[in-house]
């Protein structure tokens, strides 16, 4: 697998959220060095990305004053442009569909499945969704809670790709093989 074929997975950027930088002892002045710094951390990590998802919360509790247009300037310099990116919808994500389509995202939903490697895996904000049996889900919504959580009585991987504990950056799918490698899960 090429490099400029991977995808990529992040969550909970909460762009221009002054808020989350005390709730998660972010390490930022400010929300604009905030927004910066994931942005810069995000292209050195997934310029080549073939495709991005990003679970959910792109902004928080605070709001900027033109949310579409300051989505749309996000997207643009992560690069939405010349690959698709993807939105699972988090709890903090308050605009239309049509809006987040609008702004440069390739689709929005609020649960998808897709494969990675041989994987078939749930892709979801919240991980208190139901996660069946024998399931190996990306989650986000819950910052610094855990990295990854195994529950071998269900067989079940929950791996959090929010930016807290992942250095503020986006994994990959060869990290998520990774991660999958050094667990006790099978699917």
């Amino acid at each position: 697998m090429g490099c400029a074929r991977l995808r990529f997975f992040t969550s909970d950027q909460h762009f221009f959220d002054c808020d989350i930088m005390d709730y998660c002892d972010r390490p930022y002045e400010d929300a604009s060095a905030m927004n910066e710094g994931i942005i810069s951390r995000f292209n050195d990590v997934a310029r080549d990305a073939s495709e991005v998802y990003m679970l959910g919360d792109i902004f928080g509790t605070s709001q900027p004053d033109s949310p579409l247009e300051a989505c749309r300037g996000v997207l643009e310099r992560l690069g939405a442009r010349e690959r698709p990116f993807h939105l699972i919808a988090g709890n903090h994500d308050n605009m239309t569909r049509e809006e987040y389509l609008e702004a440069g995202f390739a689709s929005v939903k609020h649960l998808d499945f897709i494969k990675i490697g041989d994987y078939d895996v749930m892709l979801t904000h919240d991980p208190c969704m139901i996660q069946p049996k024998n399931t190996l889900a990306l989650c986000g919504h819950i910052h610094t809670l855990f990295r990854e959580n195994w529950q071998p009585e269900r067989n079940t991987l929950a791996i959090n790709v929010c930016v807290e504990v992942r250095d503020y950056k986006p994994v990959s799918e060869r990290d998520i093989l990774d991660i999958v490698a050094r667990s006790d899960y099978r699917r």
